[in-house]
């Protein structure tokens, strides 16, 4: 039996000798009947017997050999295929092993699946179910038999950081699709920036470079081994197109694909054995005979888990040489406007708050002069001591003794005269210590003339540096999701006499949730991060060194079952979190939903930020994950995409999270000690 297609081939062959070259191929071999020796590259032969199963990484050559009649299944799933389905897929090796013992069976059955399609099912509906059992057979060597990389000695490995082998790793299992530096930084955790100066120093060649040269020595070795053509070639090593190729690898080699292959026609015989390949195919009654025999009575096994445990080794004697300590954001909670402050339920609410989750300031959402508590007279001389200096210095009073400072916001619309007004009769109510503990943000206006910006500013900057004795005034702006970095703001001068930039980073502002596909949504994972990562950029084009306020942010969320059932919230969340934590001077949180709605004057939901409670205080899932989060600490051993190792006084910590998930049911975050 034999079915070919372009993403994969089974056959199933009587096999004395079978020598495979190397070749973009993951080959899976099960022993129906008699027995072989497999051979892989240079190792040593392995006997395999009568349902017996093995697994043949890619550019790998092996070869079969046996002295007596058999039935083997050979099959073969093309890398581009697999890559398609999880770009990751390559970035480990895949074995049987003992532990893999419990899952052999299944993967017996998935191979006899597709087999028996393929015997019974009409070419033309063949594909289709086999596509199925394909893609199920993808996911089990994913969950089940996957392995960390063998490494192998390169030259200059041992000069290289372990960060650095870590990225190269990465390239070598990936170079065969499109891959950015953005990506690999992203994955690393880290600035482009800073890993490009750290690539170059440590490997002698750019990222760019690098990936370049490696793809074009995978395809000098197919023209020597194999009979593809040259789009072909192209295609698998991950040019962009076949000029592309044929430019860089004439560049290079000094003659075309097609002149290189017929200046070694010797080549083509290298990968052929010493000895003729010798095998027949096996009869379809044989196989019929084969497939119809019960299954043993001894053979019991358990039923396959659906989402089965992964195990990883970590070797805790291999620690980073200058390990880096997690790093805590500072916490700042937003209420709507002053007047809240006043309500016993939200003082109670904020105090217990902060005994479980230390919070550094309270943020004013609303301008504070537009505050209710402004009535008609309160800057008269003659109403200074009345109701409304009564409640503002009940508010400020408590706000001291809690020892948070207060985020007040202004904007191109408020009144210098009347800031000024407030501050002077302030001076007379507050100590100096209050007055220290205000924070200004002023709000950018894109609707506004830059006349009109700049003289608001100045006016209203000028008040405070005349009024209060440590001012501080940051720029307030919604950046547009797509290019923040040409925003008209980063061309402004007010920029660069801002003493912070603080911004929000909604991933719900890019999507419309009623017509995203799993791939845009996929992209969205870490918008926050990627967006943090754009402003940075754009403050460092303009060698600004502003500390950066995400006063409002959020995670894809949404009633869509796209959305609810490709990510684990609480894993995202934590995920987002620990990446933004190193990005931010501070990071906000509304106290609750019920004041976040109310600050929306259309009464429509607000997604443009996180809520830690509901309208009652019940916490919402933010809130168990800023508690856990908060008693993580330490020095940073690992930090991929699902694991954190952290080391603290002698003590560690181990946080597993899985933010894409196939069933959110499945799905888990929490904490281990070791």
């Amino acid at each position: 039996m034999e079915q070919h297609s372009g993403d994969f081939s089974v056959t199933v062959r009587d096999v004395r000798q079978l020598t495979q070259p190397e070749s973009d191929l993951l080959t899976l071999l099960w022993v129906l009947e008699g027995s072989v020796n497999l051979a892989v590259a240079e190792g040593a032969s392995q006997p395999l017997a009568a349902d017996g199963l093995a697994i043949v990484n890619r550019n790998r050559r092996w070869s079969l050999r046996s002295a007596g009649a058999n039935a083997v299944m050979i099959l073969t799933l093309s890398a581009s295929w697999l890559a398609r389905l999880d770009n990751a897929f390559f970035a480990v090796d895949y074995q049987i092993t003992p532990r893999t013992r419990d899952a052999d069976d299944g993967l017996r059955r998935l191979m006899r699946q597709l087999l028996v399609s393929g015997l019974v099912n009409h070419p033309g509906h063949y594909r289709l179910e086999a596509n199925r059992w394909l893609s199920e057979i993808a996911l089990l060597l994913a969950t089940r038999f996957s392995q960390p990389i063998a490494s192998t000695p390169r030259r200059d490995t041992e000069k290289w950081s372990r960060r650095i082998a870590s990225v190269v790793a990465r390239i070598d299992a990936n170079y065969q699709r499109r891959l950015s530096l953005q990506e690999v930084a992203a994955a690393e955790f880290v600035s482009e920036a800073w890993l490009s100066r750290l690539f170059r120093k440590e490997v002698g060649v750019s990222f760019v470079q690098y990936l370049t040269a490696l793809r074009l020595r995978h395809a000098a070795d197919q023209l020597l081994t194999t009979r593809k053509t040259v789009q072909q070639i192209a295609r698998e090593q991950g040019f962009a197109s076949t000029r592309m190729m044929s430019d860089l690898f004439k560049r290079q080699h000094g003659v075309t694909p097609r002149q290189y292959r017929e200046q070694h026609p010797l080549e083509l015989a290298r990968p052929r054995p010493p000895q003729a390949d010798r095998w027949q195919p096996v009869a379809a009654d044989r196989l019929y005979a084969r497939l119809n025999e019960p299954e043993p009575r001894d053979r019991e096994s358990p039923p396959l888990p659906i989402n089965p445990p992964q195990t990883r080794e970590i070797n805790l004697r291999d620690r980073p040489a200058r390990p880096v300590a997690l790093r805590h954001t500072r916490m700042v909670v937003t209420v709507r406007e002053l007047d809240d402050l006043l309500r016993e339920d939200v003082r109670r609410e904020l105090e217990q708050l902060h005994h479980a989750l230390p919070v550094y300031a309270i943020d004013i959402n609303d301008p504070f002069l537009s505050s209710r508590l402004f009535g008609t007279g309160w800057d008269d001389p003659q109403m200074a001591g009345y109701a409304c200096w009564y409640n503002l210095q009940q508010i400020f009073s408590w706000l001291a003794e809690m020892g948070w400072q207060v985020i007040l916001h202004t904007g191109v619309t408020t009144r210098s005269d009347l800031l000024q007004r407030f501050l002077q009769l302030a001076a007379n109510h507050f100590p100096p210590a209050t007055l220290n503990s205000w924070r200004f943000v002023w709000h950018w206006s894109p609707q506004a003339s830059e006349a009109a910006r700049q003289a608001a500013w100045r006016q209203q900057r000028g008040v405070l540096h005349r009024l209060l004795p440590q001012p501080q005034l940051g720029i307030w702006h919604r950046f547009a999701p797509s290019d923040p970095g040409n925003d008209p703001l980063f061309h402004s001068p007010l920029l660069a006499e801002a003493d912070f930039l603080a911004c929000q980073a909604d991933a719900n502002e890019q999507l419309d949730l009623a017509q995203a596909d799993s791939s845009r949504l996929a992209s969205s994972e870490h918008y926050p991060l990627h967006k943090l990562r754009q402003i940075h950029s754009a403050l460092r084009q303009r060698q600004l060194n502003l500390p950066l306020w995400l006063l409002s942010w959020n995670t894809l969320t949404g009633d869509t079952r796209d959305t609810n059932g490709r990510f684990f919230r609480g894993a995202l969340l934590m995920d987002n979190l620990l990446g933004v934590a190193d990005q931010v001077w501070l990071a906000g949180f509304w106290l609750n939903s019920g004041l976040q709605g109310e600050a929306r004057a259309n009464g429509k939901l607000d997604t443009s930020s996180l809520a830690l409670h509901y309208l009652h205080g019940l916490p919402r899932p933010v809130y168990w994950v800023l508690w856990l989060w908060r008693r993580l600490r330490g020095e940073i051993l690992v930090h991929d995409k699902n694991l954190l190792l952290l080391h603290h006084q002698g003590h560690y910590q181990l946080l597993l999270r899985n933010t894409v998930v196939y069933n959110p049911w499945l799905s888990k975050i929490g904490r281990a000690h070791v």
